[in-house]
């Protein structure tokens, strides 16, 4: 009784993924059927990848080593938005500027995906007026490169920061963070 629980409860909370699966499997065939010539792939998209389970605990297992290691020194978790207004991600980056992807706002305001963890956590700094902070940051960042897969150049990956901040001047912070 107790296995056919487990097999009820499982089939229902695969329910929406398969109704997925079976959305996307009809998409694919509806393609097919109306455009022979033309090959419909189900694939990610070029310079990103999925995780598989193993891959995603062999990561999670990094990562928890990683934390544990910043935590003992003395470092703090920091997040920021995955995006940030142009205007502060803009001129920070020299020629790689180009690589920064922009994205639309409905809002109106002009936003583009995080390049990096510094310029974001420089903006935090400088709004909060943090004065002393020994930070860690571990997330995905994005460029608008192109990806050569052979020699392990993604558009989206992993980056791994620690930024310590003892005594600042807010008015230096503020210059560098709006600085273009």
């Amino acid at each position: 009784m107790a296995l056919l629980l487990r097999r009820i409860a499982q089939t229902m909370r695969n329910k929406p993924i398969q109704a997925e699966i079976a959305k996307l499997r009809d998409l694919k065939s509806k393609h097919l059927c109306d455009e022979p010539s033309k090959n419909f792939v189900l694939k990610c998209p070029k310079g990103t990848r999925d995780y598989d389970p193993f891959q995603m605990a062999i990561r999670d297992k990094v990562f928890s080593v990683v934390k544990e290691c910043f935590v003992r020194h003395g470092a703090v978790s920091l997040s920021t938005p995955v995006f940030e207004l142009k205007e502060t991600l803009m001129g920070k980056y020299g020629e790689d500027s180009k690589l920064i992807y922009d994205i639309a706002d409905q809002g109106g305001e002009l936003l583009s995906l995080r390049y990096d963890l510094t310029v974001p956590f420089a903006r935090y700094v400088a709004m909060t007026k943090t004065k002393q902070i020994k930070r860690y940051h571990i997330d995905r960042v994005y460029r608008r490169d192109q990806p050569a897969m052979t020699r392990g150049r993604y558009r989206e990956f992993y980056q791994c920061v620690s930024d310590p901040i003892k005594s600042i001047n807010y008015c230096t912070a503020c210059h560098q963070c709006s600085q273009q």
